[in-house]
């Protein structure tokens, strides 16, 4: 698989009269002997990072590193890209140093596009925390998935909606496109779109009036993902004690695919939050048969 030549992604309509902020960054995750390291990397401002750790317990060599950034989140003229490449036999958890704000877009429309690529017995924990979109934020998000033969993927998708004037106002606009396809392979595997505006998201959906405004989503691949991953998950979900009517969950085994979708609906950012982690961690028994280690934020 090559690493290096850009995967394809749909140029979004330009806006009339408006000034975008193109910046792109790239890491590139290998392995040497029995660890896995950030073999090449490139954040520009506003993308930063920590430096790459490893922890006890995870899979062996796993590099985990933390996402940040340097501008207080998504503004309106922000056209963002950040490629992810994880080389043969390495292993890497990337995640975001807290959530994203993405604020309003005053005019403009913010893009932020991810694109993935796996290669062959490569594992990636790609799990950002959940996007915020005040009040009249506008963005357009994709995320892009390749993944070889034998290339193992969990990666969670998830935003609320937050007005901290108490406004009774919503976002402008929320468009988000995932795509995963295996390499070789003409079909994609699973296609998920979402479009979401003012009009279809009342002010009673905000998360300040106790709503349901926390959407998220977790997808588990890999070769032989089933039925057996899809309960992990579920026990993991349970023990985290979970339940009606903060939070509604699903859980639905694709084995055909290879993957595992999970989604939830939350009625606040707390809940969200605890339902991806559980869910990452019986993703995580299903790929290793052993409970992750805790991360602290």
């Amino acid at each position: 698989m090559n690493l290096t030549a850009p995967l394809k992604l749909s140029e979004p309509p330009e806006e009339a009269g408006a000034e975008r902020r193109r910046v792109a960054a790239a890491l590139t995750f290998r392995r040497s002997g029995r660890r896995s390291f950030l073999a090449r990397q490139y954040t520009p401002h506003p993308f930063h990072i920590t430096r790459p750790f490893h922890l006890d317990g995870d899979p062996d060599g796993m590099a985990t590193l933390y996402l940040q950034s340097s501008s207080g989140g998504l503004y309106g003229d922000d056209d963002l890209s950040l490629r992810i490449g994880v080389e043969r036999g390495a292993s890497a958890h990337v995640t975001t140093q807290a959530s994203t704000i993405v604020h309003a877009g005053r005019g403009g429309t913010t893009r932020h596009d991810v694109e993935i690529a796996c290669a062959q017995d490569s594992l990636l924990e790609y799990l950002p925390d959940p996007l915020i979109l005040f009040a009249d934020a506008s963005l357009r998000g994709s995320l892009l998935v390749e993944v070889d033969r034998g290339a193992s993927l969990i990666f969670s998708d998830s935003f609320l909606a937050h007005d901290p004037k108490h406004r009774d106002t919503a976002f402008a606009l929320f468009e988000n496109d995932i795509e995963i396809r295996r390499k070789g392979e003409a079909r994609p595997i699973l296609i998920d779109r979402m479009r979401l505006s003012r009009s279809s998201w009342p002010p009673a959906a905000l998360e300040n009036a106790g709503r349901y405004a926390c959407h998220g989503s977790l997808c588990l691949l890999f070769d032989g993902a089933g039925a057996d991953a899809a309960s992990a998950i579920k026990r993991s979900l349970a023990d985290a004690g979970l339940k009606r009517p903060a939070c509604y969950s699903g859980v639905n085994p694709l084995p055909e695919r290879g993957l595992v979708w999970a989604r939830f609906l939350c009625r606040d950012g707390v809940s969200l939050s605890k339902a991806l982690k559980a869910a990452w961690r019986g993703a995580r028994v299903a790929l290793t048969g052993r409970v992750p280690p805790v991360r602290k934020k």
